[in-house]
C-alpha cells in the first residue's frame, strides 16, 4: 500500500467513526420513550402515541435527508482532499525525478529537470559540509543508526531550520527509522543518499597541492545554450593537460566511456549501490579500460585534460580540469543530480 492509499484509508476510517458516533447520539435522542407510571385514558394514549410516532417518523425522515446531504458534502470534501493530496504527491515525485532517464547528460541541464520545490532543491544541493558529514557518521556509529537515514534526518530537519544541536539530540534519543513525517520526507531523502553514501571511498586525485576546487554547483554555463552546471570542477594548478592521474571514487562498473560533445573524453561508473559517477574532460583513459570493466576505488581511470565543447578531439576551450558529477535514481527511474562538493571535502579530509 502506497502513501496515498494509506492517507485515504485513514481519512475514510475517521469519517466512519464520526458517522457511528453521530448515529449513537441520534439513537439516544429518538429511542423508546420511558413509560409513565401515571394512568391515562387508553384511547387518548393511543392517539398520542400514534401522533408521536408520526412526528418521530417525520423527524427521522427529515433528519435522514439532512444526514444524506451532509454525507454527500463530506464525501465530496474527502474526494477533493484526496485529489489535492494526489496532485501534491505527483508534483513531489516529479520534482524528485529531476533528470534524464539516461545518465549521459554531462554538465548540461536535462530538459526534464525542473526543480519545483525548495525542499527538493535542498536535498539535491547536499550542502551538509565535510565536518558535518563526519560528525553524522560518528553519531550513526555511536548510536547504531543507519548512516543514510541519519543524513536524511539532518537534511529534513535542517530544511526546517532546526538547530544542529537539536538534530543531534533527536538522533541520540529517537528511533529514526520511525521518526517520519506524513509525506515520507525522511524516506525519500534516505532513498537518495543510500545510493552513494556507502560507496564513496577515495578522493579522485591522490597528489597534493596540484589542484584546487570550489563550490561551482549550479553556476551558469553558455555552451550549447544557457544552462546550469550540475557538478564540481577540480582545476589543475599548472593548467597542463595529461599530468594528473584521475582515480575512481568508488568500486563499480564502467557504464560509459568515449567522446561526448559537452564532456569530451569521459568515463561514467555505476557504483554498487546504484549511483552514477561521471568524470569528464579527460586527456586520455587508463590503458585498456573499456565499457563493462570492473574498477576499484582508487584505481586510475584516466588523466586530467581539457577536452570537450566540440567535435571529437576538441581541446583548449577552457582551462584544464576534471568535472565530477554524481547522479542517483528516483523511484520513477530517472536520474537526479547531487552536489558533490561536500562529498569531495569529506573524502579529501580522509585521504
Amino acid at each position: 500500500m502506497n502513501k496515498f492509499e494509506r492517507v485515504i484509508g485513514q481519512m475514510t476510517y475517521d469519517m466512519g467513526r464520526k458517522r457511528q458516533v453521530s448515529k449513537n447520539r441520534r439513537e439516544r435522542s429518538y429511542g423508546t420513550p420511558v413509560r409513565s407510571a401515571t394512568k391515562v385514558n387508553r384511547p387518548s394514549m393511543m392517539r398520542s402515541a400514534s401522533k408521536s410516532t408520526t412526528n418521530t417518523r417525520q423527524s427521522r425522515t427529515q433528519f435522514a435527508v439532512i444526514e444524506g446531504t451532509e454525507s454527500l458534502k463530506k464525501f465530496i470534501g474527502i474526494l477533493l482532499i484526496a485529489v489535492g493530496i494526489l496532485l501534491i504527491l505527483t508534483k513531489c515525485a516529479g520534482s524528485f525525478g529531476g533528470g534524464s532517464k539516461k545518465a549521459e547528460v554531462d554538465s548540461k541541464t536535462p530538459a526534464t529537470i525542473q526543480v519545483t520545490s525548495a525542499y527538493t532543491e535542498h536535498i539535491q544541493d547536499f550542502e551538509i559540509g565535510g565536518d558535518t558529514l563526519k560528525r553524522l557518521m560518528e553519531l550513526s556509529i555511536q548510536y547504531k543508526k543507519d548512516y543514510a537515514h541519519t543524513l536524511a534526518v539532518w537534511a529534513v530537519e535542517s530544511y526546517k531550520e532546526t538547530p544542529l544541536a537539536e538534530i543531534e539530540q533527536s538522533i541520540k534519543e529517537k528511533d529514526t527509522t520511525n521518526f517520519l513525517d506524513e509525506f515520507g520526507m525522511y524516506d525519500n531523502a534516505t532513498d537518495v543518499y543510500k545510493q552513494f553514501i556507502y560507496d564513496i571511498k577515495s578522493f579522485p586525485i591522490r597528489e597534493k597541492n596540484v589542484y584546487t576546487y570550489e563550490n561551482g554547483w549550479k553556476d551558469s554555463r553558455t555552451y550549447n545554450g544557457n544552462r546550469l552546471h550540475y557538478g564540481i570542477d577540480i582545476m589543475s594548478k599548472a593548467n597542463e593537460s595529461g599530468q594528473i592521474k584521475i582515480r575512481s571514487m568508488t568500486d563499480g562498473t564502467v557504464e560509459n566511456i568515449g567522446w561526448n560533445q559537452t564532456g569530451g573524453y569521459r568515463v561514467g561508473i555505476r557504483s554498487e549501490s546504484g549511483a552514477y559517477f561521471y568524470y569528464a574532460h579527460l586527456h586520455s583513459y587508463a590503458k585498456d579500460l573499456k565499457q563493462g570493466d570492473r574498477v576499484q576505488a582508487g584505481e586510475v581511470i584516466g588523466l586530467m585534460g581539457d577536452s570537450g565543447y566540440g567535435e571529437e578531439g576538441t581541446t583548449g576551450q577552457f582551462p584544464v580540469h576534471l568535472h565530477i558529477g554524481i547522479a542517483v535514481k528516483t523511484p520513477d527511474n530517472v536520474e537526479f543530480w547531487i552536489n558533490p562538493y561536500s562529498i569531495l571535502q569529506y573524502l579529501e579530509q580522509k585521504s
